[in-house]
């Protein structure tokens, strides 16, 4: 009886059959070990192998689906598929998840990344941001079915109303958390004036104005999300202000630490968001008393300066008023001073008139007196005219010429 034929495969032929048949026949699985040779090829490669008291598998992913740091030494549960390299045809592990187990795993990662990203700055205070005082809306980014979304819920409501809460249901632990943290957080960000969520016209929204990211309390292997470097970095980047209340108030993630508020419990995250409308109430009402009492002693101090500015002006109005009615007496006075003046000198006008009059020439002529002119001059002496002169005589009524025929000398 003929052998059967055997089917020849090429070297690179046999290494992708068995490598699929590694794929399919065992599929997606999960395998635990403890790290060693853990290395990074060309910043984007990762090599290592997990092993235990009897045996070693090689392991190998890409640097991006990593999401916290690894070093030898520790446990871990890595998520893949068994394959073969195509050029070696060496068996391997083609790793999509790694989870730490153990206490002591989880806090060196988390020691290691802590130092990484305070070195970084993320950690800074003073990078980080105020909240804003009186928030309209608010995101949050939490499971929806957990109790912590239910706590914050309740105080946001009992202690502010009128508040816009949109809800982004993302996974708190597990492998799918760290992206679902991280992509809400992003689309929050995202969104720049009103839009919508699944299209929906009801459900437009905008910008919130503070995030609020949350779960309750956990194992150091449930809060691993939390500790993760991608939603450390997302947290860091959001440009809206992120309060992140996490566990119970013992619990600390490195997501408290780059937050720019840390909570201590959800309730907590809440309380630090909005205020208590009991507490405004009562400090708008010690303000408005605050106001009152400080008017009411300004008022007392202008009462006062206006009465001293009313009793000046008034002072300076009696001044304005006296000094005017002094004038008019003054001027009344000097008035009358001046009449009496004028009178005198009326008089003596007049009397000196009367004088002039008497001592006039046209006087004395009327007393019987005459003026004798020669050549338009009054004859003063008979040595003012010669025999033959023509002379005027002027009398009271009249003048007479006459021309002089001879003079007498009366001799002194």
């Amino acid at each position: 009886m003929a052998a059967p034929q055997q089917k020849i495969f090429t070297v690179s032929q046999f290494v992708t059959a068995v490598s699929a048949y590694l794929e399919q026949g065992l599929g997606m699985i999960a395998v635990q070990g403890e790290v060693v040779d853990y290395k990074v090829a060309k910043d984007r490669l990762v090599f290592f192998e997990l092993k235990d008291k009897e045996s070693r598998v090689s392991c190998f992913m890409m640097k991006w689906d990593l999401h916290m740091p690894l070093e030898d030494g520790m446990e871990v549960k890595v998520v893949g598929t068994p394959k073969l390299f195509q050029q070696s045809g060496k068996f391997h592990l083609r790793v999509m998840e790694v989870e730490l187990v153990g206490a002591g795993a989880l806090q060196r990662a988390f020691a290691i990344l802590k130092e990484k990203l305070e070195k970084e700055g993320l950690f800074a205070p003073e990078r980080k941001r105020a909240l804003p005082r009186f928030p309209e809306h608010i995101g949050l980014v939490t499971s929806q079915d957990a109790a912590a979304c239910t706590d914050v819920l309740r105080v946001l409501k009992n202690r502010w109303s009128g508040l816009t809460i949109t809800v982004a249901h993302v996974g708190v632990q597990g492998a799918s958390a760290v992206p679902e943290i991280v992509g809400a957080i992003r689309w929050f960000n995202a969104l720049r004036g009103p839009t919508s969520v699944t299209g929906r016209s009801d459900l437009a929204i905008s910008r919130p104005d503070v995030l609020i990211v949350t779960r309750g309390g956990g194992s150091l292997e449930d809060l691993q999300a939390f500790n993760s470097e991608d939603v450390a970095r997302a947290i860091f980047s959001s440009a809206i202000p992120v309060v992140v209340g996490v566990g119970h108030e013992r619990d600390v993630t490195l997501a408290d630490f780059v937050a720019d508020v840390r909570a201590a419990t959800p309730s907590n995250a809440a309380e630090l968001v909005v205020p208590d409308r009991t507490e405004v109430a009562w400090q708008v009402n010690a303000f408005a008393q605050s106001m009152e009492q400080c008017l009411h002693r300004v008022i007392g101090v202008d009462r006062n300066r206006v009465m001293h500015s009313l009793q000046r002006l008034q002072d300076i109005v009696r001044q304005m008023m006296d000094a005017p009615r002094e004038l008019i007496t003054r001027f009344a006075e000097s008035f009358q001073n001046f009449r009496n003046t004028l009178a005198t000198l009326h008089e003596r006008v007049t009397r000196y008139t009367q004088l002039l009059y008497a001592l006039s020439p046209e006087a004395t002529l009327t007393r019987g007196y005459s003026i004798t002119f020669v050549g338009g001059k009054v004859v003063k002496s008979v040595r003012d005219v010669r025999t033959g002169d023509e002379v005027t005589t002027r009398l009271r009524d009249g003048s007479i010429p006459s021309v002089v025929r001879s003079k007498q000398v009366k001799l002194l």
